[in-house]
């Protein structure tokens, strides 16, 4: 779901190039601009409430599996660092340590920083692209203006309303299992 809305904060700034590489000869051509960009506020405004709408939806799972991650990622270390095992314990504790990492980053890692990045690249492609300085296209400055703040305010999936997720979540995870692995050997 996550890779489809960001998928479709890439088609807004598809539209805003599209919508900009027309040209305004007459005053029919800036109505058409007119109603053509105001849907694409509609659709932007949108996308913004189903992204808030996600968060809710999401923010407790996605912190419950980060904490479940943690921890299989911290006990598998300490049970390999405590007990010597055999080569195919060796291999499992590995591919479990992999699986974890690598199912977090897919899920969720990626595809939440895949929508930051393009809901970002949104106030860039109005400001680079559009042509909001025309003196023609004066009085839709207030909407340019409109969809510059709305992109510039961070669109992002949350964990537990507090971390945002994002590539970096992984090695954060990563670095928070080894700090508890490291402080479990310590006390035992």
């Amino acid at each position: 779901m996550i890779v489809s809305v960001a998928a479709q904060f890439r088609l807004v700034n598809l539209k805003i190039e599209d919508l900009n590489a027309r040209k305004i000869e007459n005053d029919h051509d800036l109505r058409v601009y007119k109603v053509n960009l105001k849907s694409i506020i509609k659709y932007q405004q949108f996308l913004i409430r189903f992204v808030d709408d996600l968060n809710k939806l999401l923010t407790v799972p996605i912190a419950l599996l980060m904490v479940s991650s943690v921890t299989m990622i911290c006990s598998s270390l300490y049970v390999r660092t405590t007990h010597q095992g055999s080569v195919f314990e060796e291999g499992r504790f590995f591919i479990i340590i992999f699986i974890v990492t690598a199912e977090f980053f897919l899920i969720y890692g990626l595809p939440a920083q895949l929508l930051m990045n393009e809901s970002e690249a949104t106030a860039d492609t109005l400001y680079s692209e559009c042509k909001w300085y025309s003196p023609q296209l004066r009085s839709l400055r207030k909407n340019f203006l409109i969809m510059m703040i709305r992109s510039q305010k961070s669109i992002c999936i949350r964990a537990g309303h507090y971390h945002v997720i994002n590539n970096r979540t992984i090695l954060l995870m990563m670095k928070t299992a080894y700090t508890f692995h490291t402080f479990l050997q310590e006390v035992t």
